[in-house]
């Protein structure tokens, strides 16, 4: 029988750290959706007989060999994910990452970290209860809304960017903010779980944009607001030039690349996902949106 209360702390020696409590209890297999059972080191799905990894603390539901996704996004993480090079990424990347690409696609001092955040954190509003963080990187955003009464869950793919975030989690003392790796197209949560959902720089990069939005809807309750930023065409920053555009685009054609999308596509992937009451508002091609998850239809 599954273990359903599994709060415990977790030693991570070879990191010098120790993981904070992290209830596994609330994981469901990512294939099956079934409950997992806690065993020496891992969570185990007797369903699919397969067993999930526990690294450092961090629940490990991928277990497939990224560099040889057909997401080339995906890929370039599963070659570099274990290097110097994506760990100095994971440390840097709000510092020394945020601001240049907020001038590059937004426009010079078009919007700033800071500003992101916020916006961000008033689309989920005084929302209590648990959140889902997807493509968290270092929980940039989670961990800044993350508080006693909220309970975030960061899902990403790179193992780098969830030991660097875990490392700030311990090190600001940050309270309810967990970490597993994990894909957006099978995340690793029973259905109608989620009080709200964040996904911040992310949506573009994924292979298909319904299929990612429609499995983040299925953890969310019904009238659960979504908070995005993404990327989109404007006549300000990088893409603004055309030349940029089809080059980004050829490079999702022939090496599948992430997609630079038109508002009236995403309001449209969006709706086809489920979810409702697409609001935009963008800072040159930076884009934040709010939606609510649709009420189930009876």
């Amino acid at each position: 029988m599954a273990t359903t209360s599994l709060d415990r702390e977790i030693l991570a020696p070879e990191k010098g750290y120790a993981i904070s409590s992290q209830p596994y209890g609330i994981y469901v297999c990512p294939t099956c959706k079934r409950e997992l059972e806690l065993g020496p080191g891992s969570l185990y799905c007797h369903a699919c007989a397969v067993s999930y990894p526990i690294r450092d603390g961090i629940a490990d539901f991928i277990v497939e060999k990224l560099e040889e996704n057909s997401n080339r996004s995906l890929r370039v993480l599963g070659k570099m994910d274990s290097s110097l090079l994506l760990d100095f990424a994971a440390y840097s990347y709000e510092k020394y990452i945020y601001p240049p690409v907020c001038n590059l696609f937004g426009g010079w001092h078009s919007t700033c970290l800071k500003e992101l955040a916020r916006d961000i954190s008033d689309i989920v509003g005084s929302q209590d209860g648990v959140i889902l963080d997807v493509a968290c990187g270092p929980g940039t955003y989670g961990r800044r809304i993350a508080s006693a009464s909220r309970t975030v869950y960061g899902i990403d793919a790179s193992m780098s960017m969830l030991r660097r975030g875990a490392r700030y989690v311990e090190r600001d003392c940050i309270p309810n903010v967990h970490f597993a790796r994990a894909k957006v197209e099978a995340l690793p949560f029973p259905a109608g779980l989620f009080d709200a959902a964040i996904c911040a720089g992310s949506l573009n990069h994924f292979s298909d944009t319904v299929l990612a939005l429609r499995e983040i809807n299925r953890t969310m309750k019904a009238g659960a607001p979504l908070a995005v930023m993404c990327f989109v065409v404007s006549c300000r920053g990088l893409f603004k030039y055309r030349f940029i555009r089809e080059r980004v685009e050829k490079e999702r054609v022939e090496k599948g690349g992430g997609y630079i999308f038109e508002l009236p596509d995403l309001d449209r992937y969006v709706a086809e996902a489920g979810f409702e009451g697409f609001r935009p508002h963008t800072h040159g091609a930076v884009l934040v949106f709010s939606a609510r998850r649709r009420p189930a239809e009876h």
